[in-house]
C-alpha cells in the first residue's frame, strides 16, 4: 500500500500519488465507493457519477477528480477510509490462511482415520490399506432401489442381472458425479446411496473420505464432516448439530462458525440410515434452523434432511433399501444404487486378497464352476466370507457347496480350525481338540446373542447387555463381531453388532438348531402374516438340520442338532409346502428351505398331484431361480396348474431357463414383469416344445403388435386364453392377428373378468400384508366405465372388506397406515 507523507496535505497527496493510487485501488473501487458513500464523503449523485464510468481504473480516476473538487477534509477522510478497508482485507487474508490450514489438518484426520480397511477376521498388527484392497463398485443412477422391499441378500441377483441387461436405461455413474446433475446444469444437495447388505455402503464412504484426505479434486467441499448412525444412537438427550459434529472434530471448534456460514461448501455424509433405532420419526415437523439450537437427534437430523437446518449444505446419506421409506419425502435430489462388483471387479478382488496372481486365478476359477458361489460374489461382503473358506481351508471341504448353508457352514469350521492351531508342532493333537471344544462354547454364546436380538429385532447391543457376558477375551468373537468405543461425557461406551447381517442370522439359526431353543412361532406359516425379516434364519436353519451340514458339524466341531428338532422341522417344510401348493399363497421362502435341504426324497411322495406355484411380486435373484429349478426338478411327475411369476421381472434369459418345465405348466401369470416383444417371443418359443400352456396373463406389460404375431399360430391351440389388458395394444389389432375370442386386450368380457376378480381375491387373501398392497397397487387402475360394471363393483367391494380385516388385526404401525391409505383412495 502507498503510504501517505505526513509532512504533505491529504489533498496533495491524492494529486501526487494519483497514478500509484489507481494501480492500488482498481481491484477494489466498488467496496471502496460504498465506504465513502456510507461515511457521507460522497453523495448518492457522486456515485452515480463514478459508476457512469467504462471500467475499474477509470472510476478511480473519477473518484479522485471528485475528491480534489471536495477539498481537505474529504481527502483526509478518503485516506482514513482507505486505511480501514486495507485493515479489514489484511484481517480477512489472516482468517483465510487459518482457515486453509485447519482445512488441510481436516483432512490430514480423514485421511489417518480411512486409511486401513477392516475386515471381519483382522488380526492386531494387520494394516490392511485402502489404496491396495479397494475394489471399484458399480453405481448405478435412478429409482430402482425403491423397488426393493424384500431381505436385502436376496434382492440382489436379478438386480445385478438387469444391470447388465438394461444398461440402456440406467447409467452408471462415478463417485465424482454424485453432486452433480446428468445434465450438469445445477449441482445437487441431497444423494441417497442405497444397496442390500454387505454391498459397499460403508466402504464407498470410506474412499470418499480417503480420497477427499488425498486432496483428490472430485470432492469440491471445503469441509467433509462424517457421522455413522452407530454413533448417533448413543445419544439420549437433547443436543445440538455443533455438539454432534464436535464429538469426533475438536479440532474444528475456532473455526466452525465460518464453516456452517459457508455451508455451500460442506459436505454432511450420514452412513448407515437404517440402523439408526429412531429411523422411522426424521419425517418430524419439529424442526431446528441454527446449529447451536438443542433438540432430539431425529429432529436435528430431519431438520438436516429437510433443509430446514444448513440448507446450502450438500448431504450423502447411506441406507439399506429396507428403511428408505421413512426418509422424509422430497427432500432427496438423487437416488444411487450400488449394484456391488462385476464379473471384472470380482477378479480383481480374488487378486488382491490373496495377493498372487496364479493363486488368485485358480480361487477363482475353482469359484466360477460353482454358480451359487459365483453369483454371491457380486456382494462385495459374501466375496469376501468365499476367498476366507478358500484360504483358511486352501480348497473346499470335500464336496463343493450348493447351498447358502454350506457356504457359511464351511466359513464357520474353517475359522474354528484355524483359531484352534497349536503354535508350534509339538503340542499334542488333543490340545487341539480340546480348543475347538471351548471355540464351539463360545459359538453357542455367539448364538444366543444373534437369536434373541434377532426375534426383537435388534442389531446393535451394548456392553452392559448380559448376553454380551462372557464372550470377552477371545479372538473368535472379534471375527464376528464389529465393536465401536462411543464417547460420552465422563464416560464411554461400547456397542456391538454382527460383522454383517447375514452373520447374525446364521449364528441364530445355528443356536436353534443345538440347543433347547424352541422353534419360533414367527416362521410358521400363517395367512396375513408378515414375518419376512426371519426368511433367511428360516434358509440357515433348514440347511444346518439337513444331512450333510448336521453330519459336517457334529463331525468338525461338535455341534449336535437334536434330532426330534430336525424332524418337527422337515415335517414343518413339507406341510408348508402342500398347503402353498393348494391355495396359491406365496411359496418362495418354502422353496428355498427345501433347496437347503437337499433332500429329494421330503415331498416326492407328500405333494397333491397338482401344484400351485406362486413366486409373485419378488424380483427374482440366481439364488431364487435355482431354488424354484430345484422344485421343478424334483417334483418332475406332477403337473403345475398354475405358476405365477407376477412381478417377478424375469427377461428372456429366465423364460428360455424355465423352457424345460413349461411342458407341465396349465396356466402361466406373468402380468406387470416388464415383458415387451423379445420376451414373449421368447416365451413363445417355449410353449411351442410341448404345447401345454393353456391360460397366459401378460396384464400390465409393454407388448406391441408385433409381439402379438408370435401368437398367431398358438390360438386357440394351446393357448386357450390370452390376456393382454394394460399393453401397448388395442382390441383392432388383436383381432387382425388371430382372429379369434382367445385374446382379451380390454375389459369387454364380464364372465372372464368375473373370474379374474375371483382369482385375483383369492391371490389377495392368501397374501401377507406386504404382498397384498403390491397386488393392490397394480390391479386398482382400472378405467372408470369398467367400474360400473357388476363383477368390479363385486370385487372392490370385497377389496374393501379384507382390507379392513388386515388393519383389525395388524400390530405393525407403518403397515397399518399403508393400509389405511389404500382403503381411503380405493
Amino acid at each position: 500500500m502507498v503510504e501517505k507523507d505526513v509532512s504533505q496535505s491529504s489533498l496533495t497527496a491524492v494529486r501526487v500519488q494519483r497514478m500509484s493510487l489507481v494501480d492500488e485501488l482498481e481491484g477494489q473501487i466498488d467496496s471502496l465507493l460504498e465506504a465513502l458513500v456510507c461515511q457521507r464523503v460522497f453523495t448518492r449523485d457522486d456515485r452515480e457519477e463514478v459508476l457512469c464510468q467504462p471500467g475499474p481504473r477509470a472510476r478511480v480516476r473519477k473518484v479522485l477528480d471528485i475528491l480534489e473538487c471536495k477539498g481537505e477534509e474529504a481527502a483526509n477522510l478518503f485516506f482514513s477510509v482507505r486505511s480501514h478497508q486495507q485493515l479489514s482485507q489484511n484481517a480477512a487474508h489472516t482468517s483465510y490462511t487459518e482457515y486453509n490450514k485447519l482445512q488441510q489438518k481436516h483432512k490430514d484426520v480423514l485421511r489417518r482415520r480411512s486409511e486401513s480397511m477392516l475386515f471381519y477376521n483382522s488380526r492386531h498388527g494387520e494394516k490392511i490399506l485402502l489404496s491396495e484392497h479397494y475394489v471399484n463398485l458399480l453405481l448405478v443412477d435412478g429409482h430402482q432401489a425403491l423397488e426393493f422391499k424384500r431381505h436385502e441378500v436376496l434382492a440382489f441377483g436379478l438386480k445385478r442381472l438387469s444391470l447388465q441387461h438394461k444398461s440402456g436405461v440406467q447409467r452408471k455413474i462415478a463417485p465424482a458425479e454424485l453432486f452433480s446433475k446428468p445434465n450438469g446444469k445445477r449441482p445437487v444437495k441431497k444423494v441417497l446411496v442405497t444397496g442390500v447388505a454387505g454391498i459397499g455402503k460403508t466402504v464407498l464412504v470410506q474412499k470418499m473420505l480417503f480420497d477427499f484426505g488425498g486432496n483428490k479434486e472430485h470432492l469440491t467441499f471445503d469441509f467433509v464432516i462424517h457421522m455413522s448412525f452407530r454413533d448417533l444412537n448413543l445419544i439420549n438427550k437433547p443436543t445440538n448439530f455443533r455438539e454432534l459434529v464436535l464429538r469426533k472434530n475438536k479440532h474444528l471448534s475456532k473455526e466452525l462458525d465460518h464453516i456452517f456460514t459457508n455451508d455451500d461448501q460442506l459436505l454432511i455424509i450420514l452412513d448407515g440410515f437404517d440402523e439408526f433405532r429412531h429411523y422411522r420419526s426424521c419425517d418430524t415437523d419439529v424442526f431446528v434452523t441454527e446449529p447451536e439450537e438443542d433438540a432430539e437427534v431425529k429432529e436435528i437430523l430431519g431438520s438436516l434432511l429437510q433443509g430446514e437446518l444448513l440448507p446450502n449444505a450438500s448431504v450423502m446419506l447411506t441406507s439399506r433399501p429396507t428403511a428408505i421409506t421413512h426418509i422424509p419425502v422430497g427432500c432427496i435430489d438423487r437416488y444411487v444404487l450400488i449394484a456391488g462388483f462385476t464379473l471384472t471387479e470380482v477378479q480383481d478382488f480374488f487378486l488382491r486378497y490373496f495377493q498372487d496372481a496364479a493363486v488368485a486365478d485358480r480361487m477363482f476359477s475353482m469359484v466360477s464352476a460353482n454358480e451359487l458361489m459365483l453369483t454371491l460374489c457380486y456382494i462385495p461382503a459374501f466375496c469376501y466370507i468365499v476367498c476366507c473358506i478358500l484360504n483358511e481351508s486352501k480348497d473346499l471341504c470335500g464336496e463343493s457347496p450348493k447351498t447358502m448353508t454350506d457356504i457359511y457352514v464351511q466359513y464357520l469350521v474353517a475359522l474354528l480350525h484355524s483359531h484352534a492351531q497349536p503354535r508350534t508342532d509339538t503340542c499334542p493333537e488333543d490340545q487341539g481338540q480340546a480348543k475347538i471344544k471351548q471355540l464351539s462354547e463360545i459359538v453357542i454364546k455367539l448364538g444366543r446373542l444373534a437369536y434373541r436380538k434377532l426375534m426383537e429385532h435388534q442389531t446393535l447391543f451394548y456392553g452392559s447387555d448380559k448376553d454380551l457376558a462372557g464372550l470377552e477375551g477371545c479372538s473368535l468373537v472379534s471375527t464376528f463381531l464389529d465393536k465401536t468405543v462411543a464417547q460420552e461425557p465422563g464416560c464411554t461406551e461400547e456397542v456391538f453388532s454382527f460383522a454383517h447381517l447375514t452373520v447374525q442370522e446364521f449364528f441364530a439359526a445355528l443356536y436353534c438348531a443345538v440347543t433347547d431353543e424352541p422353534l419360533p412361532d414367527a416362521i410358521q406359516y400363517s395367512e396375513n402374516q408378515n414375518n419376512e425379516h426371519l426368511d433367511l434364519f428360516s434358509r440357515f436353519l433348514s440347511g444346518i438340520f439337513s444331512d450333510r451340514n448336521s453330519n459336517f458339524l457334529l463331525r468338525q466341531v461338535g455341534l449336535c442338532c437334536q434330532e426330534e428338532k430336525v424332524l418337527m422341522y422337515r415335517r414343518k417344510i413339507i406341510t408348508d409346502l402342500t398347503t402353498l401348493c393348494e391355495n396359491g399363497a406365496h411359496i418362495l421362502n418354502c422353496l428355498h428351505c427345501l433347496f437347503e435341504q437337499q433332500d429329494p426324497s421330503m415331498v416326492t411322495e407328500t405333494l397333491p398331484e397338482s401344484l400351485r406355484v406362486n413366486v409373485s411380486d419378488e424380483t427374482l435373484s440366481q439364488m431364487d431361480h435355482n431354488a424354484i429349478k430345484y422344485f421343478f426338478t424334483i417334483t418332475e411327475n406332477k403337473v403345475l396348474s398354475e405358476l405365477d411369476l407376477t412381478g417377478t421381472k424375469v427377461n428372456a434369459d429366465s423364460l428360455r431357463d424355465i423352457q424345460p418345465f413349461l411342458h407341465r405348466c396349465q396356466k402361466l401369470w406373468l402380468g406387470w414383469t416388464n415383458i415387451g416383444d423379445d420376451e414373449l417371443e421368447a416365451l413363445c418359443t417355449a410353449i411351442r416344445v410341448r404345447k401345454k400352456v393353456k391360460e397366459l396373463w401378460l396384464e400390465g406389460n409393454r407388448v406391441s403388435h408385433r409381439g402379438l404375431l408370435s401368437l398367431a399360430d398358438l390360438t386357440p391351440n394351446p393357448l386357450q386364453t390370452i390376456v393382454l389388458i394394460w399393453n401397448n395394444l388395442n382390441e383392432t389389432e388383436s383381432a387382425s392377428v388371430c382372429g379369434q375370442d382367445s385374446i382379451a386386450v380390454n375389459f369387454t368380457d364380464e364372465e372372464l373378468w368375473e373370474e379374474w376378480g375371483k382369482w385375483v381375491f383369492k391371490r389377495c387373501e392368501v397374501s401377507s400384508n406386504e404382498k397384498l398392497l403390491a397386488v393392490l397397487h397394480k390391479v386398482c387402475n382400472m378405467s372408470t366405465d369398467c367400474l360400473e360394471l357388476q363383477w368390479a363393483k363385486t370385487f372392490y367391494s370385497q377389496l374393501s372388506q379384507l382390507i379392513k380385516r388386515r388393519i383389525e388385526c395388524c400390530t405393525e404401525d407403518d403397515m397399518c397406515k399403508k393400509l389405511q391409505r389404500f382403503l381411503l383412495n380405493l
